[in-house]
């Protein structure tokens, strides 16, 4: 699973899909790695929304 499928989830508003997405691509290293991939896609705003977003969205169904 590459980072990018994952952000393309998150972006089209695909969430229950991208949390499985992130689960394959491994859970501990997901977030690091996704920090560094929107650092390099976006200016700092940007990259933060959407790590938040991703973030946020994978604890809220995970946790439900």
């Amino acid at each position: 699973m590459e980072i990018e499928t994952i952000h393309e989830s998150l972006v089209n508003g695909q969430r229950q899909q991208m949390v499985k997405q992130i689960e394959e691509y491994g859970l501990y290293d997901f977030w690091a790695d996704y920090s560094k991939y929107l650092n390099n896609l976006y200016e700092t705003l940007s990259a933060y929304e959407y790590f938040t977003d991703a973030t946020i969205s994978y604890f809220r169904i995970k946790n439900r």
